[in-house]
């Protein structure tokens, strides 16, 4: 049992930088029905947690309140093209891990009071990502502090260039219930860049990047190839964080048979077939987009919000409210 008083916070620097990484990266889903094999090798029908995407815990070192922020795709918690418009969301913790998806269902999340959506989403409406403040408490969290990926570790223009190796953090669903308790680590390298603004437009990386790692955070590598293309290692040194996935990439091409397009009979005449696959490519919006986001966010909230049972939130790590 965990006890009461002020929360300690962790020194990000006790542990490796990946497992600081997974511990700020959290998986978003819902609950769902579906088939388990129980401890007598029969299937039931039981509710698991069912990933829908990956969200990444943040703060601004500026911010007197000291709240987190939950920052994923807006499409995760909003999508009206796929009839998408939840007012709860479902957040799994990286260090329940060892509990499966049916043992351990996540804590539930609030997205909307009323009709009112409690997360914030960027200016600029073509800008992807959106921010809820996470308010949770201990006890449900499980743990006093978890990391947070700081400020300070926010990609610059020099980290984002064409060949620069990459590290992706998420949960994507193709893998499977069994492996959906702690998120995917995926290499890759950075694609390619905006010739005029490198670090301000979004850019591509290519990773195998697939539905769920939306929102999931991704890191420049110390290792690779420079911006000269001359190969290095760094042994020490920050693990920048360039953005989040917004989106994969994927291409539609017509089934064919015989060099013919297949076609079926539909209720109005022939029907011609297609095969939708991910390419592996991943649309990321840049850090510089995600510090906009985390202002504006700030700047919605009136002082109001930062009351007695949040300020004892974190600067470089998450504390939790009591």
């Amino acid at each position: 049992m965990l006890s009461d008083g002020v929360l300690v916070a962790q020194d990000s620097l006790s542990t490796g930088w990946l497992q600081t990484a997974r511990n700020a990266t959290v998986a978003l889903g819902a609950r769902r029905q579906a088939l388990v094999t129980d401890e007598n090798g029969q299937k039931i029908k039981k509710e698991i947690f069912g990933v829908i995407g990956t969200g990444v815990i943040l703060g601004m070192p500026d911010d007197k309140a000291k709240l987190p922020w939950l920052v994923t795709s807006k499409h995760v918690f909003y999508d009206p093209k796929n009839n998408w418009d939840p007012k709860t969301i479902q957040i799994r913790f990286a260090w329940f891990d060892q509990k499966s998806v049916d043992e351990y269902l996540g804590l539930t999340l609030q997205l909307k009071d009323d009709k009112k959506r409690l997360w914030t989403q960027h200016p600029d409406d073509k800008v992807d990502p959106a921010a809820l403040q996470l308010n949770v408490s201990r006890s449900d969290a499980g743990r006093r502090t978890v990391s947070i990926i700081p400020l300070n570790a926010f990609a610059t223009a020099n980290d984002v260039y064409e060949g620069a190796s990459v590290l992706v953090l998420g949960y994507p669903g193709a893998v499977g219930p069994s492996f959906w308790t702690k998120a995917v680590a995926r290499a890759g390298v950075i694609a390619w860049v905006d010739p005029k603004n490198p670090a301000g437009e979004r850019l591509l990386i290519d990773a195998m990047i697939f539905p769920g790692n939306s929102g999931g955070p991704v890191f420049k590598l110390p290792i690779g190839i420079d911006r000269a293309g001359n190969p290095f290692r760094k042994p020490k040194g920050t693990i920048p964080f360039l953005g989040i996935i917004s989106e994969g990439r994927r291409q539609v091409v017509p089934l064919t048979m015989g060099g013919k397009q297949i076609e079926i009979q539909g209720p109005k005449g022939n029907l011609k077939i297609f095969s939708e696959d991910w390419i592996g490519i991943g649309v990321v919006e840049p850090a510089v987009r995600i510090i906009e986001l985390l202002k504006a966010a700030q700047s919605s909230k009136t002082e109001s919000t930062g009351d007695q049972r949040i300020r004892n939130l974190f600067l470089n790590s998450f504390q939790f409210k009591s």
